[in-house]
């Protein structure tokens, strides 16, 4: 839900906001940052990065909800997959691309 400044926040109760639900699976994680790989089954305004706040590891980069760390010169957000159904023939349409170097680098290019 947003409040009356557009901050968007999540509450565990039911307060009139819209219903959001977000997995995470950690990839790789060192004593300073964590590679999280996320799915989301619903797509809600800025979900990752308050869902992410919520659980006290907030996005690098990302100075409005909680994290101004920034080891790559960017929000460290990556969409590496998109699927979606084409609107009018209901294909599935599937788009991938490799997570930024950038993202490997602040783990010492490890894969």
């Amino acid at each position: 839900k947003d409040n009356k400044a557009y901050f968007t926040y999540s509450s565990p109760v039911d307060n009139g906001g819209k219903y959001a639900l977000t997995h995470y699976k950690t990839l790789r994680s060192d004593e300073h940052y964590t590679l999280a790989e996320l799915k989301l089954d619903t797509g809600r305004k800025n979900q990752i990065r308050v869902h992410m706040q919520d659980m006290k590891c907030p996005v690098c980069g990302d100075t409005k909800y909680g994290n101004g760390d920034n080891p790559i010169g960017r929000l460290a957000l990556h969409a590496f997959r998109l699927n979606f159904y084409h609107p009018i023939t209901r294909e599935l349409l599937k788009f991938e691309i490799p997570a930024p170097k950038s993202f490997l680098s602040v783990f010492g290019g490890v894969k």
